[in-house]
């Protein structure tokens, strides 16, 4: 499917793709944040949700932005 997309939409799905906005992040930042303070960990579960909002609209300005920058 790729070669029929143009260089541009290749480069703004590639780098919607490759960022850490989906449930496995979750789990990463929770196992980070667990090990340098457990009593933070239980608050950052309250708001998993809320994260993974927030890493999913980061993608979608960091696909924006590349779609600015690629001709």
């Amino acid at each position: 499917m790729i070669p029929e997309l143009s260089h541009k939409t290749v480069a703004i799905v590639s780098a919607f793709l490759v960022s850490f906005a989906n449930f496995s992040s979750i789990g990463i930042i929770l196992g980070t944040v667990q090990a340098v303070n457990g009593e933070k960990a239980s608050q950052l579960a309250k708001v998993g949700f809320k994260v993974l909002l927030v890493a999913t609209m980061g993608s979608v300005l960091t696909g924006t932005i590349v779609g600015l920058f690629i001709y």
